[in-house]
């Protein structure tokens, strides 16, 4: 979608007047089928446009500055909503948030960060914030500060989006980040006589002998799963399993237990594709 059709007014009173939605999507651990993490996506409910994703209006949000409300409202939303986990049964949950360039070098941004997980009472890593691999390199020296910050603020912390992993590895080795997501062209495929899984399995060895773990992204083939599992990635997270749910229906998901498995048998899959 062109986001010039999204008109600014709108926009601006996007953070206030409802019609923002963060849906979840499970993240599971390959080895035991449990969800662990889910990661929160923005939806806005547009009232002449229909729901919208990221992709068609954050663009804008960034060049405006609606960027800072919205982005305080993903937070605000997404550890209240975390902090209703915590009584669930079953292993503790994460909530994997995405926040910009924009939003991580703004002033008192690790403050913020602080507060919320402090009124929530959030245990420390229950809330994690994803950096994409292409901000991590924006952000340059200012990085190691900035991520120390954010770390001692009690959140965990991903690089996102991850696929140039040699080319990453110098800017993040140093970085306090807990895991790093495999980007959807490292992903699809593996298995495949064609597909490069030495090139995955080094990335998966290197990145646990940093101490981090692997969460590969857009899983959506049995194949890949078992080719996933046979390399040592750590977690997953794709339509194979679920798509991106209610706020209700991923609490339900999370209450049973073994997240997509209920006593070894699959739970009905949703029929609609939610889009990233």
């Amino acid at each position: 979608m062109n986001t010039t059709a999204v008109d600014l007014a709108s926009l601006h009173r996007a953070a206030t007047d409802g019609s923002l939605e963060l849906v979840y999507q499970p993240e599971i651990d390959l080895d035991s089928g449990a969800i662990v993490a889910m990661e929160g996506l923005l939806r806005w409910h547009h009232g002449a446009l229909g729901v919208l994703g990221p992709a068609d209006f954050l663009d804008l949000a960034i060049r405006t500055g609606e960027i800072s409300p919205i982005g305080e409202w993903v937070l605000r939303t997404g550890a209240a909503e975390v902090a209703t986990w915590l009584d669930l049964r079953g292993p503790r949950r994460q909530l994997w948030l995405n926040v910009s360039a924009e939003q991580v070098r703004a002033e008192g941004f690790a403050e913020l960060v602080a507060g919320i997980v402090r009124d929530n009472d959030l245990p420390n890593g229950a809330l994690g914030l994803e950096v994409t691999e292409k901000t991590c390199l924006q952000l340059g020296a200012d990085a190691e500060p900035i991520f120390a910050d954010l770390h001692a603020a009690g959140v965990a912390l991903a690089i996102d989006d991850f696929s140039s992993f040699y080319a990453t590895l110098g800017a993040i080795e140093a970085l306090p980040v807990d895991a790093v997501k495999l980007g959807h062209n490292y992903v699809r495929g593996v298995g495949n006589e064609d597909h490069d899984d030495v090139l995955v399995a080094s990335v998966i060895e290197r990145a646990h002998a940093r101490g981090m773990y692997v969460v590969a992204e857009g899983v959506e083939e049995w194949s890949e799963h078992a080719r996933l599992i046979e390399l040592g990635c750590d977690r997953a997270h794709g339509w194979l399993f679920a798509s991106a749910q209610r706020a209700d229906k991923a609490r339900w998901l999370m209450a049973q237990g073994m997240g997509w498995r209920v006593g070894g048998d699959m739970l009905p899959l949703p029929t609609q594709r939610a889009h990233h």
